[in-house]
């Protein structure tokens, strides 16, 4: 990406139009446990891309969507919440997040929570963890996971992949390793392609996870790497091809298996769009997130970090790759392949949890999605590619996990911004902040 094109997206990100109450997760939760509640008189957008429902009714209980739809009826008892004039969709689903403890300062359970609860806030109420720093944070993820079923949740859910594996020398050591991440309860399993594994060693690599019940989502860069872990039979595509145009090689493999892709194109940003300090950090919604954000902002504010961007030569190099991915976006999407969305943010490089969820989205449809085919990506397409089947899409059995809108995001995608009230497992969330 050319220096004009990165200006362009920083002035992009910065007129968008800021407002709404953005709600964040808390244990004093605002709606009843167990007793039924119905949003009324609200447009649904349901994640699967069916043309939404005007003035329709979502009815909860038990934390599980019981009916929704333009002729529900609404149970005797139950709490009614009229939303005329609102948009409620599913809780975004982060296909390609990392939730991990980044602030020494506090307790790693304490620091993980806030940054699941900050995903909240932001409409993403899923996060799928693909790469932990270590064991120790890995399990805490894991008690976190199975924490979410078991009572009111005042956070985003999650999901983990453990560390990624990569650099590995035999292939016992590749199967071990595979089976000791399944024996710790991961939930799939991700990998790096790199010269230091042979392609031998990710076909066992796949072939051992699957024979553990386990999915398998490989960190590429090349379509030659793409293709690689295809052919061994990989399930998802964690990044965007970045070397060159996809072929219909690659589009076909995908499409036959129904392989998903992650653009992640927020991943690439982050490493280009810090050469001198982005509008966005004063833009109002992005410092609704400060408690978190505050100490990599000072870091990246800082005029030596800045410069040590420019000098870099990678970033000149990932500024092409960004406007490479992009292009593949629209050509993948185009043809059929299944988009989710997911931004590799949670790690400490100015990769904005909550954030650049919804930056991401807009730049989807920048890249020439149409504002349904963004928010599918967001939602139940990323809850597909994820297999996670009860999250993602507004339908009864499903988990009542909803963004309410005040504005139509179809008309403008910016107004995902427009955030009233988050809901996760049924309850509404409290506004006292994210921190």
């Amino acid at each position: 990406m050319s220096r004009t094109s990165i200006h362009v997206v920083v002035g992009f990100l910065s007129a968008l139009v800021l407002t709404g109450s953005l709600t964040t997760e808390r244990s004093a939760a605002q709606a009843p446990a167990n007793g039924a509640t119905a949003l009324t008189n609200v447009r649904i957008i349901d994640g699967t891309g069916a043309a939404p429902v005007e003035r329709g009714t979502i009815v909860t209980s038990n934390g599980r969507i019981t009916a929704a739809g333009a002729s529900v009826q609404v149970p005797a008892g139950a709490t009614r919440v009229d939303f005329t004039g609102k948009t409620v969709m599913p809780g975004m689903v982060n296909a390609h997040a990392h939730v991990q403890n980044l602030t020494k300062s506090m307790p790693m359970r304490d620091d993980l929570v806030r940054r699941l609860r900050l995903y909240a806030a932001y409409g993403i109420t899923t996060a799928v963890s693909l790469g932990q720093v270590d064991t120790a944070e890995q399990m805490e993820v894991v008690r976190l996971r199975d924490e979410q079923d078991r009572g009111p949740l005042d956070r985003a859910r999650v999901y983990t992949s453990g560390p990624s594996i990569r650099g590995l020398k035999t292939m016992d050591e590749v199967r071990q390793t595979v089976d000791r991440y399944v024996d710790q309860k991961v939930d799939r399993i991700k990998t790096h392609v790199t010269p230091q594994m042979t392609p031998d060693q990710y076909a066992a690599l796949i072939e051992q996870a699957h024979k553990r019940g386990m999915r398998v989502n490989a960190h590429i860069f090349t379509l030659d790497e793409a293709k690689m872990v295809l052919e061994r039979g990989v399930d998802v595509i964690a990044h965007s091809v970045r070397d060159r145009d996809v072929d219909q090689a690659l589009i076909n493999a995908m499409k036959a298996r129904n392989v998903g892709y992650i653009p992640t194109l927020t991943r690439d940003l982050s490493l280009v769009v810090y050469q001198s300090t982005p509008a966005f950090f004063k833009e109002p919604f992005f410092q609704r997130g400060m408690a978190v954000y505050e100490e990599q902002v000072k870091v990246l504010s800082s005029p030596e970090r800045q410069a040590k961007f420019r000098a870099d030569p990678q970033t000149k190099m990932i500024e092409k790759a960004l406007e490479q991915g992009t292009r593949n976006l629209k050509l993948l999407s185009d043809a059929g392949v299944t988009i989710a969305m997911g931004t590799d943010s949670g790690t400490d490089e100015g990769r904005w949890q909550g954030y650049f969820e919804q930056v991401e989205v807009e730049m989807m449809v920048k890249a020439g999605l149409t504002p349904m085919q963004a928010i599918v990506a967001a939602t139940g397409a990323a809850a597909r590619v994820s297999k996670l089947d009860h999250v993602g899409t507004i339908a009864a059995g499903k988990a009542a996990d909803l963004v309410v809108l005040d504005a139509n995001p179809l008309q403008d995608i910016r107004n995902l911004r427009q955030i009233n009230s988050v809901w996760v497992a049924g309850r509404r969330m409290g506004t006292t902040g994210t921190n």
